[in-house]
């Protein structure tokens, strides 16, 4: 059984209105049992997690960070504050909860991304890296450097429902991501959190294959690549070989 590509949101809608339409339909796949993918690019912000919120200076922050035009919004799934930005494409899957194990979630997140950057020649691979925002296990690396941030939330099963994950993952496609990780290190510093980044640890798919394009045509190339790529994704029997 394939993913369910849901259709667009209506243009103009703010990271806020994303974020809670994706919560909605974690609730309906809890319910239905029915697998969904969604893809989507924010404006320029940052967004952070819930935790992130109970920093001393969290307001004062999102204040500051707004006047810059880098405004603040909030996700439910974990990690760290990450940048958004129109060089970013997003990818959320919304499953039904299958197993308990997080790999196989990651895994499933990874395979289509695995293939469009193989489709570009490159090896993609699995692993942490120190320094990078939202590091993890299951981060997509090109040569030693992040070009996919990821992150899970998973929905308790309830009385009417079996529970569902939202596995979430940022493809950094183009744009400056350098600054956008000067800016998610300049949210904890203002927010009086400890947390810092290094520039220099992630990377774009631009980068790695030496784009000459125009600004946002690589985004839109991958957004039809990945289109069509996840119809055909097979959506994988928790049991079978991770």
């Amino acid at each position: 059984m394939p993913y369910p590509l849901l259709p667009p949101l209506p243009g103009g809608q703010s990271p806020d209105q994303i974020l809670a339409e994706e919560q909605r339909w974690l609730r309906e796949c809890a319910r239905d049992g029915e697998p969904r993918a969604h893809l989507w690019q924010a404006p320029q912000c940052l967004i952070v997690t819930r935790k992130d919120t109970r920093l001393p200076r969290y307001q004062a922050a999102c204040q500051q960070l707004a006047a810059e035009g880098w405004p603040v919004f909030v996700r439910d799934s974990g990690g760290t504050a990450v940048p958004h930005g129109p060089g970013i494409l997003n990818l959320s899957l919304l499953l039904p909860r299958t197993s308990t194990d997080l790999a196989h979630y990651y895994r499933l997140l990874g395979a289509p991304l695995l293939a469009l950057l193989a489709e570009y020649g490159l090896a993609g691979s699995y692993d942490f890296v120190p320094g990078s925002f939202c590091d993890g296990q299951y981060n997509l690396v090109i040569g030693g450097k992040k070009v996919t941030g990821t992150a899970q939330r998973w929905l308790a099963p309830g009385q009417d429902h079996g529970g569902a994950v939202l596995a979430q993952a940022m493809l950094l496609v183009e744009g400056d991501v350098d600054e956008g990780t000067r800016m998610a290190s300049r949210f904890y510093e203002l927010a009086g959190g400890e947390l810092r980044f290094v520039p220099g640890t992630s990377t774009t798919l631009a980068h790695c294959i030496d784009w000459r394009g125009r600004p946002g045509e690589l985004v839109a190339l991958v957004q039809q690549r990945l289109h069509a790529l996840l119809p055909m994704t097979p959506v994988l029997n928790p049991s079978a070989a991770l």
